[in-house]
């Protein structure tokens, strides 16, 4: 009994981690591949309460890295492509209306 427990936990620990689904995102393998686009993306849209604080060179340094970013993302299988596209059009509408402020603060 002890044994069939031990198996069934097992089993599904490594369920959960993916390295009994090949192909599945949660397997190590895939989170590597992910890391870089994931980094950057976490360190440019997670940045947000910063932004009102931007110049406006930082400000088009990070729409640029916007740009960048939405190239790998949309190399994702369909659904975390959908998710993060969003959030980066959302990250990047933000930072598209505070470089317009920032011009119409500079124009004064």
């Amino acid at each position: 009994m002890k044994k069939l427990a031990f198996t069934t936990l097992l089993a599904t620990a490594l369920l959960l981690q993916g390295e009994l689904v090949p192909g599945h995102h949660g397997c190590p393998v895939a989170r590597a591949g992910e890391s870089g686009w994931k980094s950057d993306f976490d360190a440019l849209c997670g940045q947000s309460e910063n932004f009102m604080n931007m110049t406006a060179a930082e400000l088009r340094s990070a729409l640029e890295k916007c740009d960048a970013l939405k190239a790998e993302i949309e190399k994702l299988e369909a659904t975390p492509r959908k998710v993060y596209l969003k959030r980066l059009q959302m990250c990047r509408n933000l930072l598209s209306y505070m470089l317009e402020n920032r011009l119409k603060e500079e124009r004064k």
